[in-house]
């Protein structure tokens, strides 16, 4: 067998086993529900701060609000996310409101990643807690799609997420924060939208249908959370990545032509959307539609990684690489980046890089070092 056929099998047989494997990648949580997880309740977690002392989200629920910060030191605007919560801290640490720094540098923590961890913290003079995500379960529970970012708690409950740090959603969220520290905020601001709690108590229980694999019954609970809410965009989102596992697009596109005529600037909506009509094989008017949300918000990662599959799919695989490559700037550990761009390299008869994606997304998935 020559080079080019040895590497035609291997991208065939780890593309079949990757097949095999989907549907428990499809149960991974779609980073595409982030800005979408208002009013859930956040996922307890204990993790040990870079002194060696374990630290717990629920010690500090009492509080008036928790401030959670993922970063890495490898993020470009992790250290600007760190320095100017730093500064919010210092003001406001005695207002009842809590930051904690949770770092999501690598899968698995070396002497090194600890020795630049700590020269980052020292340099910046960080004085809230900082926690590390060794194996990043904290990372993955909490959907995080870029690095930095940032979700608040109050009142035991997700009340605020941003990805990345643009400069308008950080300072609105900053105001945010002012208020809760019974401070004015710089610029006033409507009340946002809260969804109705039975609406979020059924997609609760919905989401743990759905992990025991009872599809029928956590079906029913999302379409009873969008009878209750129609506002509330996560139960169709939820119910399109369930479509999506079933291969059902045209289930999937209709639920989220709903959900899109609930909110039509949701960029989650939106990405998701423009993804299913290129699963359709309506490669313009998902490319089109993808452009729109990726070149307005670039912090958002699933509208650069599906923006990335639609120019592939369109023959632009030079668009198709820059975006799969700040999408992983973002976020490298998500192993659908991998899959999708490695599908565009396998079209283009690329086979070694196309294996090694599959190669890389299974590793992230399964957790493994090497495959064998």
């Amino acid at each position: 067998m020559n080079g080019l056929a040895w590497r035609k099998y291997l991208t065939r047989v780890l593309s079949n086993l990757f097949g095999l494997l989907l549907p428990l990648l499809l149960l991974y949580p779609s980073s595409a529900l982030a800005l979408v997880h208002t009013g859930t309740t956040p996922q307890e977690f204990t993790l040990k701060d870079i002194a060696g002392n374990s630290i717990s989200l629920s010690q500090h629920l009492s509080k008036k609000a928790v401030v959670l910060i993922f970063w890495s030191t490898w993020s470009k605007n992790s250290s600007r996310a760190l320095k100017r919560f730093e500064e919010f801290h210092d003001k406001y640490k005695d207002k009842g409101i809590q930051f904690i720094g949770i770092n999501a540098e690598n899968q698995t923590i070396s002497v090194d990643d600890m020795a630049l961890i700590n020269k980052t913290v020292k340099e910046l003079k960080i004085t809230f807690p900082v926690l590390i995500d060794r194996g990043l379960k904290v990372f993955h529970d909490y959907n995080v799609i870029a690095l930095p970012s940032t979700v608040i708690i109050t009142e035991g409950k997700i009340s605020y997420e941003l990805p990345g740090l643009p400069l308008v959603g950080t300072e609105e969220m900053l105001d945010y924060l002012r208020v809760i520290a019974g401070d004015q905020p710089r610029t006033p601001k409507k009340a946002g939208y809260s969804p109705r709690y039975d609406a979020v108590a059924d997609v609760n229980l919905a989401v743990q249908f759905e992990k025991r694999g009872k599809f029928d019954a956590a079906n029913s609970f999302y379409e009873k959370a969008i009878e209750r809410d129609t506002k509330y965009l996560l139960p169709y989102l939820k119910l399109a990545g369930m479509y999506e596992r079933e291969n059902d697009f045209k289930k999937m596109e209709a639920i989220l032509r709903k959900a899109l005529g609930a909110d039509p600037a949701s960029i989650a909506v939106i990405s998701s959307l423009g993804y299913c009509l290129v699963k359709e094989e309506r490669y313009k008017e998902g490319l089109d539609l993808l452009e729109k949300v990726a070149t307005k918000d670039d912090s958002y990662t699933p509208a650069q990684y599906y923006y990335a599959y639609a120019s592939g799919k369109n023959g632009r695989f030079k668009d198709a690489l820059g975006s799969f490559e700040k999408a992983l700037s973002l976020n490298p550990y998500n192993p659908v980046i991998y899959l999708l761009r490695a599908e565009i390299y396998e079209d283009s008869k690329m086979f070694s890089k196309a294996a090694s994606d599959y190669r890389k997304a299974l590793e992230l998935k399964l957790n493994i070092k090497q495959f064998p």
